[in-house]
């Protein structure tokens, strides 16, 4: 049970069962539900001349896989403020935000459950281009002959990014 054994508003033991229709933790001393959302993450389109920026992972999941840039957004932050950190963690590039292409949610076993916001950004100088935080390379790769990426929901953001360019 972990971080959920007491409950955060009152420290009494938390109770484990069906709540607002589902099953969770929650308090019968002060009736608080402990909620266990997704968590939010910003993850990056950005296109440079037919090409789309892919960052190897130097840590997992999906260690020395390609992917989107992109990370958890923090406390305080929003969705558009979260893309332009990881980016510039990411890649050392600075954007903004030019399209919130779609989302997708998926399990993952290191976090719990994630709700990917896949958005398009503008970069608008590439020459500082170059892999930081956790990424050991960050490449452009043309659209057409991407590598398999670590995660289904990074190839179902791509597909939304393609759909859109094809409207």
């Amino acid at each position: 049970m972990g971080y959920l054994e007491f409950c955060s508003n009152c420290g009494e033991k938390n109770q484990f069962g069906e709540k607002d229709g589902n099953k969770r933790y929650f308090c019968s001393q002060c009736s608080t539900i402990h909620y266990e959302n997704p968590k939010p993450t910003a993850t990056l389109i950005c296109m440079h001349q037919n090409q789309l920026l892919l960052v190897k992972r130097a840590v997992d999941p999906g260690k020395g896989m390609w992917g989107l840039p992109g990370g958890f957004i923090e406390r305080g932050e929003t969705p558009e403020m979260g893309a332009q950190r990881e980016l510039l963690e990411e890649t050392n590039l600075q954007g903004s935000v030019s399209n919130l292409l779609g989302t997708c949610s998926h399990f993952n076993t290191v976090f719990g459950d994630i709700l990917l916001m896949g958005m398009e950004v503008q970069v608008e100088d590439w020459s500082t281009l170059k892999a930081g935080d956790d990424a050991e390379e960050a490449i452009l790769f043309p659209f057409d002959e991407l590598p398999k990426l670590a995660f289904p929901c990074h190839e179902k953001i791509v597909n939304m990014y393609r759909q859109k360019s094809l409207s």
